[in-house]
């Protein structure tokens, strides 16, 4: 009975383990944001249509995951928006961190309102890649990403992206 435990024991810490490995190797390929708005994005009317504009979306992020963490992101966001969302015109912008560099491109972004509970955020997703990297960094030079982000408060999102 006390070798049958002593199995089931390390076949338990043995899973726990192995769960938690495939977890953080997971997670290597994850860098995660912090953000704010520099100022509250708004949209200009653009075109004819009603509730059509362009929004420029200027913003900072605090690094707090993968190899650039404790880094900071200062980036643009152009979007052109209509009553349903948004479609990415262009976005970008710079990473720096003491002896690390990295530019990021954003590209195919789609922007969506999701009301839950009566509470509008918005969120996004698209593609991107590390144009160039440098220092600690200099692995990223020329990975792609999928990204997501969500709002967390006024004014403020969370930013993920997940290299291929």
């Amino acid at each position: 009975m006390t070798l049958l435990r002593i199995l089931v024991g390390g076949l338990t810490v043995a899973a726990v383990m192995s769960g938690a490995v495939l977890k953080a190797s997971a997670q290597k390929n994850v860098d995660a944001f912090s953000c704010q708005y520099i100022e509250a994005p708004t949209a200009e009317p653009f075109g004819n249509e009603e509730g059509q504009g362009i929004s420029v979306r200027d913003y900072s992020c605090q690094v707090t995951q993968g190899p650039l963490s404790g880094g900071v992101l200062t980036a643009r966001a152009v979007w052109e928006m209509d009553k349903s969302g948004g479609k990415l015109l262009l976005g970008g912008g710079v990473i720096r961190k003491a002896g690390a560099m990295a530019v990021v491109q954003l590209a195919d972004g789609k922007l969506e309102y999701v009301t839950t509970d009566g509470v509008t955020e918005v969120r996004t997703s698209g593609r991107g890649n590390y144009l160039l990297a440098s220092g600690a960094a200099a692995s990223l030079s020329g990975k792609t990403f999928t990204y997501l982000t969500k709002s967390t408060a006024p004014s403020q999102f969370y930013f993920e992206d997940r290299r291929e």
